[in-house]
């Protein structure tokens, strides 16, 4: 778990890159991880009026008093967990309301602290979505969702290899993580990481940059 003074200077530098160095305007992103709505906020504050911004947040309460609040055209918002599956699923709530309902997770033990209680939630898969947005557009997936990444990234493996997002950033890093990335063609050896980031951003390879 990271420390709350550390978030103030990952924000900022998270910040930096989505308004000053991502060249994101006019794109379709997806935040899967919502809370309290850091990354889509500023998504929307950058990509324009052509772009759009699909977020997601299982949590009830955030969703209700966070996501549904936020009236933009070009956002829409769903109350249900992206998995490898879509069904139901166990989630492990460490706190409905404040700072560790940011770390409520469908996998368990992701943190030192115990989790309060298990509730049965809706997931679905990103391919399943992407079929019922009428395969739209993706330029930007952003993934923080406490250990369950690689799953999301597995239930979206048919919409990442047609749509072909530019960018995937996402909070894991493990083996499992990094050879997904690798065998869909993206790579992590960009400008974005040279800074220090806590999270990992992938880049699509061009065929530029493959030569």
């Amino acid at each position: 778990m990271i420390e709350e003074y550390k978030i103030k200077e990952i924000q900022t530098l998270e910040k930096k890159i989505i308004m000053e160095m991502m060249p994101i305007e006019g794109f379709t992103c997806l935040d899967v991880g919502f809370s309290r709505g850091w990354f889509t906020r500023h998504f929307l504050q950058k990509i324009g009026k052509l772009g759009k911004v699909y977020s997601w947040e299982p949590n009830k309460f955030l969703f209700e008093n966070y996501l549904k609040k936020w009236k933009f055209e070009n956002l829409i918002g769903y109350n249900y967990a992206l998995s490898d599956k879509t069904g139901l699923q166990k989630y492990y709530i460490y706190s409905h309301e404040g700072f560790l309902s940011g770390y409520n997770s469908l996998e368990p033990d992701q943190i030192k602290e115990k989790y309060e209680t298990v509730e049965e939630i809706k997931t679905k898969s990103l391919d399943d979505w992407w079929d019922e947005v009428n395969k739209c557009k993706v330029d930007l997936i952003k993934i923080d969702c406490e250990g369950h990444d690689y799953k999301i990234l597995l239930g979206g493996k048919n919409m990442i290899q047609e749509s072909k997002p530019r960018f995937i950033w996402i909070e894991s890093n493990n083996e499992s993580v990094c050879k997904f990335m690798e065998n869909e063609n993206y790579t992590k050896n960009n400008q974005f990481n040279e800074l220090g980031l806590y999270d990992t951003i992938w880049e699509k390879l061009t065929k530029e940059k493959q030569s």
